[in-house]
């Protein structure tokens, strides 16, 4: 199944090639590719993943050069993307996923970017989220999670992130004692606090948590957002009211974007055909892949840019008033 998958990815690649620009653009230039989150989380680390092999893909072979612009949960990033930088196909980036995602979808104060107008490269897939405790809390179960009387405290990065939100969702609705610190610059920072005993768990990818903390059994991992993970429980199965299905709903469809790569808006057509097709190659390669296992970097199922464009432009206008308007309490919240 997987390798009719990439034969078809591949095709694709190849029916979109610009044979006579592609050998000639990107030779002897340099793309620098940002993450909007800061070194040392799972964005920053995908990012580099990319960065190191992409240009190896492109015709002409240009150097990519790897930097981070964090804040606001990749809104800085993506407003650099849409306002700053040049239409050249020389500024890439990846900004993160529910930060950067859902800004513009409730119309966030300092957004300058519309989702609809970047171009969309390709994405990764690694995009299940897990809650994860500390051993020492002697929680080792969704109902020892729901039994329990004690304050659990989660370490939180930007305010509309969901490893911030969701946990406030589930303490609201679910009555789980959840209490989130904001503040984390990043999850590197969040899971360093964790391994450090500053807080009790941790909502984010299964990407971003450190290989050694769950292989100690120091990082128990107690439910996840989709059923990827086996023998570990489904969100979806224990959230009832049908409010809270609603603003989850929201909180979870960058999810299905995975982590996109994207370029500024108006990138002239030929040269955005290079990008998606040498972004499809790459993710369907062995080496990319191998080191991707290295890293113990969950790439999952890819997406095309066009794919990402089409689901963007179906699917994130149209959430019912009050659910967004529920979801900016949380993201206003200081």
């Amino acid at each position: 199944m997987r390798n009719c998958f990439l034969f078809s990815f591949l095709l694709t690649a190849a029916l979109l090639a610009s044979p006579a620009l592609a050998q000639d653009y990107y030779k002897g230039k340099t793309i620098t590719l940002f993450a909007g989150q800061p070194p040392g989380g799972g964005i920053d680390s995908e990012m580099r993943l990319v960065g190191h092999y992409l240009g190896k893909f492109i015709p002409g072979e240009p150097a990519v050069v790897a930097r981070n612009m964090q804040g606001a949960g990749g809104m800085v990033l993506g407003n650099h993307l849409a306002g700053v930088a040049k239409s050249d196909g020389l500024t890439l980036g990846m900004p993160g996923r529910s930060g950067f995602v859902l800004a513009p979808v409730i119309s966030a104060g300092d957004v300058k970017y519309d989702l609809r107008k970047f171009t969309w490269i390709g994405s990764s897939a690694s995009t299940n989220y897990i809650l994860w405790l500390r051993r020492t809390t002697d929680i080792r179960t969704l109902d020892d999670l729901k039994r329990t009387q004690r304050t659990i405290i989660i370490g939180g990065s930007g305010a509309g992130t969901a490893n911030s939100v969701v946990p406030e969702v589930l303490a609201r609705y679910e009555g789980i004692p959840f209490k989130v610190v904001r503040g984390y610059p990043g999850t590197n920072q969040a899971v360093l606090a964790m391994e450090r005993g500053e807080v009790d768990g941790v909502f984010l990818h299964r990407a971003s948590m450190r290989p050694d903390l769950v292989d100690s059994g120091l990082a128990v991992p107690i439910f996840q957002t989709f059923s990827i993970e086996p023998d570990l429980p489904v969100m979806e199965q224990f959230i009832t009211q049908p409010r809270e299905v609603a603003l989850l709903n929201l909180i979870n469809a960058p999810q299905r974007l995975g982590l996109p790569l994207i370029a500024p808006p108006g990138l002239p057509d030929d040269v955005a055909r290079i990008l998606r097709q040498s972004y499809v190659r790459m993710v369907a390669s062995r080496e990319y892949l191998d080191e991707a296992a290295k890293r113990a970097i969950d790439v999952g199922r890819p997406n095309t840019g066009e794919e990402l464009a089409e689901y963007v432009s179906k699917n994130l206008s149209a959430f019912p008033a009050d659910t967004v308007r529920e979801y900016r309490e949380y993201v206003e919240r200081q």
